[in-house]
């Protein structure tokens, strides 16, 4: 009984490396050390896309994912 647990423990060992390694990981931390900070994300006010608060175009307080949203979000300008 104990050989049997024992080659079932080897066995589970042996599936949960080669799982580990087909995913592309490393037998080490699952996170690399100073890898790309998380940045801040925001929705586009006219299409609701989630984008990076650096690729985004501020607009009154809302954002924008390109120029025409951005366009057409603004107030018309009546003489």
């Amino acid at each position: 009984m104990t050989r049997l647990l024992f080659w079932c423990l080897i066995g589970l060992l042996f599936y949960l490396g080669l799982r580990k390694l087909g995913r592309g990981g490393s037998l080490g931390s699952a996170r690399p050390a100073g890898g790309n900070p998380a940045e801040d994300m925001v929705r586009c006010a006219a299409c609701g896309l989630n984008l990076p608060k650096s690729e985004a175009l501020p607009l009154n307080g809302q954002w924008a994912c390109c120029a025409e949203h951005a366009r057409e979000r603004q107030p018309a300008v009546r003489p």
